[in-house]
C-alpha cells in the first residue's frame, strides 16, 4: 500500500457518523419501519439486508447513465432536464464536486455493516450473515470503481469519528471489499452463495492488482452465475434509469455515432442490440453545437423493471483472461483467447438490417484471433465493453487500464475530430475525464478530513 490517510479528530456530540447516516437511516420500508432496538430480531433481519440492497439500487442506474456517457458507450441526445445529464457529462467530463449518490452508496454500506453488528449479537443464521457481508462488499466495490478518492469510515456503525480520507486512490475501498467478500464466504452454505462471494472478491482483486487471486476466485464461479440489481417500476427511485432515459418518452441518448452502431450491423452481436422507433427519428434534446440528434435506441433493456448485472460468470471468464495477460496461470495468449472466445461464441448473432435488429438468429458469433499480446489485449478490452455494455462499468475499466498502462487499443469514437459525423465543439470545449466522480460538497463540509476544492 502506498497511500496515506488524511485524518483529523473531531468532537462529536451526537450519535451520527461523519458520512452522516444516523441509526434511523436503517429503517427500511420492507417490512416497514422498525424500532432501532429490534433491528437484530430475526423478523427484522431481512429488512436490513433489503435496505442495503435498496440503497444500491436507488443510487446505481442514474449514475451508471453518467458513466456510460463518459465512456462513450452511448451518444448524448442533448437532454439536460428530466432524465438527462449536465452538459459536461455529455462531453465526457466530470467537474469538481460532481458525485451525486455518494451518500446513497455509503448508506448501503452503513446499513450492511449495521446488520453485521446486530446479526452477530443476535447469533443470526449463516444465510443472514452471508447476505450482510456480501452487500457490504458490493457497496465497497461500487464506491471503489466510481469515485476518484476514498472516504473510509469505521466498520463500527456506532463510531462517531470522522471518516479517513485517502486522496487519489480507492484501494482502501477494494481492500474492504475483499475483506467483506471473504467474510461472506465464511458463512456461505450453498454454491450460489459461494459464487456471489467469489465473484465480488475477484472483481476487487482485479482492481488491487492481485492477478493470481483474481484468476483463482473467478475460476471458482460457476458457469451461468448472474447477480443483478432488482429494478422496480413501483417508484421512480428504483426504475432502470438506463431504459427510462432511452425510452421513446425521454430519448436522452442514442447508439448513433458509437462504436456499437456499425459493430452491431457487422456482427449481429445481441449483447449490443439496437433498433429504431417508427414514432421518433430524433432524440428529445438538442446537443450543444450539433442540434437534433438521430435516435437509435438501445434494446438491451426493454422496461423500467429490467434488472442490471453487477456480476456474472461471463465477466469472471474475462477477469481470468485479463489476469492471464498480466501473468497469472500460464500467462499465454492462447489461454487468454480461449477464455475470451468462450464468452464471445456463446452468443448467437441477430439478423439485422440498416435499421438494426430484425430477429434473433441461429449462428454463433465468430471467435477473435490474436497473434500478439497487443491484439489479445485489444480483444479483451473490446469484449469487456461489449459484455458489460450499459452496466456502468466501462469508464472505470478505462481508468484502471490507463493507470496500469495496459496494452491494446480501445474502441473509442473520436468525437473531437471535426471530420467525425458525431463531432461538435462540445467535445473539444471540455477535456474528457477523469473517469470517476468527485467527493461532493456536502461531504467536504461535514468531514474535517476531506479538504475543500483547492485545499
Amino acid at each position: 500500500m502506498n497511500y496515506k490517510p488524511i485524518r483529523k479528530t473531531l468532537g462529536v456530540t451526537c450519535g451520527v457518523m461523519m458520512l452522516t447516516l444516523s441509526a434511523t437511516a436503517c429503517d427500511v420500508t420492507n417490512p416497514g419501519p422498525i424500532q432501532d432496538e429490534f433491528l437484530g430480531d430475526e423478523a427484522a433481519q431481512i429488512g436490513l439486508i433489503n435496505g442495503a440492497i435498496r440503497s444500491i439500487v436507488n443510487g446505481y442506474t442514474d449514475r451508471a447513465f453518467d458513466m456510460e456517457l463518459i465512456a462513450r458507450q452511448i451518444y448524448p441526445g442533448g437532454q439536460i432536464g428530466a432524465w438527462g445529464n449536465p452538459v459536461h457529462i455529455h462531453a465526457g467530463n466530470v467537474e469538481d464536486l460532481y458525485g451525486a449518490n455518494f451518500t446513497a452508496l455509503h448508506q448501503a454500506r452503513f446499513i450492511a455493516e449495521t446488520a453485521i453488528q446486530r446479526f452477530t449479537l443476535a447469533e443470526a443464521s449463516a444465510e443472514r450473515m452471508w447476505g450482510a457481508h456480501l452487500w457490504a462488499g458490493f457497496s465497497y466495490r461500487i464506491l471503489g470503481e466510481w469515485w476518484c478518492d476514498t472516504v473510509l469510515p469505521s466498520t463500527d456503525p456506532t463510531s462517531t469519528e470522522p471518516s479517513e480520507y485517502f486522496p487519489d486512490t480507492t484501494e482502501p475501498y477494494f481492500e474492504r471489499a475483499v475483506s467483506s467478500f471473504t467474510s461472506a464466504l465464511g458463512f456461505a452454505e450453498t454454491q450460489e452463495q459461494r459464487d456471489a462471494a467469489y465473484a465480488g472478491r475477484a472483481q476487487a482483486n482485479l482492481w488491487l492488482g492481485n492477478w493470481q487471486a483474481a484468476f483463482d476466485d473467478a475460476a471458482l464461479v460457476s458457469d451461468g452465475y448472474l447477480e443483478q440489481l432488482d429494478q422496480d417500476e413501483s417508484e421512480s427511485g428504483l426504475y432502470n434509469y438506463l431504459w427510462e432515459a432511452n425510452s421513446g418518452t425521454f430519448r436522452s441518448y442514442t447508439t448513433k455515432f458509437t462504436f456499437y452502431e456499425d459493430y452491431y450491423l457487422e456482427t449481429g452481436d445481441p449483447r449490443v442490440r439496437w433498433g429504431t422507433d417508427p414514432a421518433y427519428d430524433l432524440a428529445v434534446g438538442s446537443l450543444s453545437g450539433f442540434g437534433p440528434v438521430p435516435y437509435k435506441p438501445m434494446l438491451k433493456y426493454t422496461s423500467r423493471n429490467d434488472d442490471v448485472n453487477i456480476a456474472s460468470a461471463d465477466e469472471m471468464r474475462l477477469i481470468q483472461a485479463e489476469a492471464v495477460l498480466r501473468g497469472a496461470s500460464s500467462g499465454t495468449i492462447g489461454e487468454a483467447m480461449a477464455l475470451i472466445n468462450g464468452v464471445r461464441t456463446a452468443s448467437v448473432a441477430d439478423v439485422t438490417d440498416e435499421d438494426g435488429y430484425v430477429a434473433a438468429g441461429s449462428t454463433p458469433l465468430e471467435p477473435w484471433t490474436a497473434a500478439t499480446e497487443e491484439e489479445a489485449w485489444t480483444y479483451l478490452k473490446r469484449e469487456r465493453r461489449i459484455e458489460m455494455w450499459l452496466e456502468g462499468r466501462a469508464a472505470a475499466d478505462e481508468r484502471r487500464w490507463n493507470e496500469t498502462n495496459a496494452p491494446g487499443a480501445l474502441d473509442l469514437p473520436d468525437w473531437e475530430d471535426p471530420s467525425h459525423p458525431g463531432y461538435t465543439p462540445l467535445f473539444t470545449q471540455y477535456e474528457r475525464g477523469p473517469f470517476c466522480f468527485d467527493i461532493p460538497q456536502s461531504e467536504r463540509d461535514r468531514n474535517p478530513n476531506v479538504p475543500g476544492i483547492g485545499g
